[in-house]
């Protein structure tokens, strides 16, 4: 669906499931996600299902394998789903733990927007992320994403309730820094994040 220079988007297809077992039954590549590690058993579902969305006429979600182009290896999952008010919501882009690095999350978030802008034609992308999972913040930011504000006790999981960060970015600020490496990426959010804040009354 999408190709970027290592990795790519595609759809599912039955036979990925043992590899997605791999990557979704781990708990530290899950750590972060409100389900946590999942049992065999609910991947396989999971792949059932991406497949009836895929022969679904008025198809709202987009459940993705990420593979390396250079070898087709199955190597992470990404699910969008489209909303009202032309909208897409991005769930938690899981990568296998060696890859599971800013410069292919950057990778992996540039064909997610590119397929949200481009192909499904929507005006603005958004993101959720616990609050504990700096990595993730990091690399919302470095695509240009804004921290929208805080959700509270979002889900619950392993006896506790998890507050969330809102990340947004809408078509136009996609497209004005779409050609940026992560190197000029993150050189730009150093600069912004340098930069002096101003802060304005709240009282008229």
């Amino acid at each position: 669906m999408r190709e970027g220079a290592t990795l790519a988007l595609r759809e599912f297809v039955s036979s990925d499931a043992d590899a997605l077992a791999e990557i979704l039954g781990d708990p530290h590549v899950m750590r972060h996600t409100s389900s946590g590690a999942m049992s065999y058993e609910a991947v396989v579902d999971l792949v059932r299902e991406a497949g009836a969305d895929q022969e679904d006429p008025a198809r709202t979600r987009h459940r993705l394998a990420i593979v390396q182009r250079e070898d087709g290896a199955l190597v992470g999952t990404v699910t969008v789903e489209r909303e009202q008010y032309s909208s897409v919501y991005s769930h938690s882009i899981i990568l296998r733990p060696h890859l599971a690095n800013l410069s292919a999350g950057y990778e992996t978030s540039q064909l997610v927007a590119g397929l949200a802008f481009d192909e499904l034609g929507v005006h603005r992308l958004w993101f959720m992320t616990a609050v504990d999972n700096l990595a993730a913040q990091r690399l919302f930011l470095a695509s240009g994403s804004t921290r929208d504000g805080k959700v509270r006790e979002l889900y619950f999981r392993d006896g506790r309730w998890w507050d969330c960060y809102m990340f947004t970015i809408l078509e136009h600020e996609w497209r004005a820094r779409a050609h940026l490496t992560l190197r000029e990426a993150l050189a730009l959010l150093r600069r912004q994040e340098q930069e002096p804040q101003t802060f304005r009354s709240a009282v008229a």
